[in-house]
């Protein structure tokens, strides 16, 4: 188990901040209380100056150095310094409490990308006295000391490990401070309630509670919560993606259907039925949406063990999805296969494809529209109809429309857990309230409340949860 000792501030901590491979600058960042003199012990300058001295946000030019009897303060020396244990030429910046990321002395060491030269440099500021940072520690030093919160710490990872526009742009408005804000607008309403009920609880004889305060205040705060709930389905979308499912009976064009939203030809495709024996998966993006997108084997009465398998994968994801393509061939009649498969997914988010439309229609779609899903005509052979399928894909997620800019999208599977315990605490305070139960259930369950919107933001967590968050991060972020 993790020494909770690692994350005093009364230690200096060291990584390397880029990705390993081939660039062309590396970064070795360091932190904490002895980070500007541990560097200058293996800096070498181009013009004579002391690192602790020199402004923050700064930029000095010189060498590290491997050998301290360097002469350290002539220009002459330094420009022969490679006859005197010099490992790269770097660029040194300086940023000084309370002015850099953790609030901390930082000191970043850019030098050349190699890995040899990287670890080379990082074992020297090691060697001098800092210690190897743990996953996620510069950030959690951040949140430490006020800096950020923890919905904007966890940001952090959300912009890092971004797998669109869409889910970039959350991931900043998060680090920014817009979660943060909603949720302090809705902590300071449950607040002020907290203390009218306590006042009339402590003071019975003396305080006259305005029971019409309470009673819009709490509608307020489930309001506010219900607001950022709504969004909640749409944003761990944009920062997860999205599973989706293309389904069918045997050769109505599943996997062609896959190659044409791929833009390449990704599956083998042949006249043959059941040419697809295995669920194919793929990444695709849609319009700033990721989807991970699975063709499935359109086998419904298997003859052997490994069609029975195929089967068995197929409606495993096809339980697992968030939407289904639920293909049909356009030249054929509805047969029951087809109808048993709309039964199967009838519980999911659905767009129903009209497939190969270039052929002369025998498909019966009044019978198909009366289960109210999308319907969209294309033809994957000739490559019709992507455009008004993806516009299908996007309103069938976005079920209340695209999402506008400025809206606030709630992400965090663990934000989302909170937000809804949270609701419940507030639901239950209005239960209690709207019947005429005692004060004291109410003032409890909105105390429950608080406490569950502080766990959001960091204020009232554990060490565990903690370590649990940020043993997901990268060392060096």
């Amino acid at each position: 188990m993790e020494d909770k000792n690692l994350f005093k501030f009364n230690d200096t901590i060291a990584s390397i901040a880029t990705v390993p491979g081939m660039a062309s600058v590396g970064i070795i960042k360091i932190s904490g209380p002895k980070s500007l003199s541990l560097v200058s012990r293996i800096f070498l300058p181009r013009r004579r100056k002391d690192l602790k001295k020199e402004k923050t946000y700064t930029l000095h030019y010189g060498w590290i150095i491997e050998k301290s009897k360097v002469k350290r303060h002539t220009p002459q020396d330094a420009g022969s310094a490679l006859d005197n244990g010099v490992v790269d030429e770097v660029l040194i910046s300086v940023m000084k409490a309370p002015f850099s990321y953790t609030r901390e002395d930082v000191v970043e060491v850019y030098s050349h990308s190699g890995q040899v030269v990287l670890n080379k440099i990082l074992d020297l500021v090691l060697e001098k006295g800092a210690r190897l940072a743990q996953p996620g520690e510069f950030t959690r030093r951040a949140f430490l000391s006020g800096r950020i919160d923890l919905t904007q710490a966890e940001a952090v990872l959300d912009i890092v490990q971004a797998r669109s526009e869409q889910s970039l742009k959350i991931g900043l408005s998060q680090l920014k401070g817009k979660l943060s804000d909603r949720i302090k607008n809705i902590e300071r309403l449950l607040k002020n309630i907290c203390v009218e009920l306590e006042a009339d609880l402590s003071f019975p004889e003396d305080i006259k509670i305005n029971k019409r305060f309470i009673s819009r205040g709490i509608k307020q705060v489930k309001s506010g919560i219900e607001k950022l709930l709504e969004n909640s389905r749409e944003g761990r979308f944009l920062r997860e993606g999205v599973s989706c499912v293309i389904c069918g009976r045997a050769n109505v064009g599943k996997s062609s259907l896959l190659n044409m939203l791929l833009k390449e030809e990704r599956v083998i495709v042949t006249p043959l039925a059941g040419t697809t024996r295995d669920v194919v998966e793929d990444n695709i993006n849609i319009r700033g949406m990721p989807l991970k997108i699975y063709d499935t084997a359109g086998i419904l009465e298997p003859k052997d063990l490994i069609a029975k398998k195929a089967m068995e994968k197929s409606y495993a994801k096809i339980e697992e999805a968030d939407l289904v393509l639920l293909v049909f061939d356009a030249s054929q009649r509805l047969c029951r296969d087809d109808f048993f498969l709309i039964d199967k997914v009838k519980e999911k988010q659905t767009v129903f494809v009209i497939n190969k439309d270039d052929l002369p229609s025998k498909i019966d779609t009044a019978r198909l529209a009366k289960y109210k899903n999308r319907m969209v005509r294309i033809s994957a052979l000739k490559n019709r109809g992507l455009e008004n399928l993806e516009k299908a894909i996007l309103k069938v997620i976005f079920n209340k429309g695209l999402h506008k800019d400025g809206e606030v999208f709630v992400s965090n599977a663990r934000h989302i857990s909170l937000f809804k315990e949270t609701l419940k605490s507030v639901d239950e305070a209005e239960a209690y309230f709207n019947k005429g139960h005692s004060l004291d259930f109410v003032f409890f369950s909105l105390k429950d409340a608080l406490t569950k919107l502080s766990q959001i933001t960091g204020k009232d967590i554990s060490d565990d949860i903690l370590d649990s968050i940020f043993s997901n991060f990268c060392i060096g972020k």
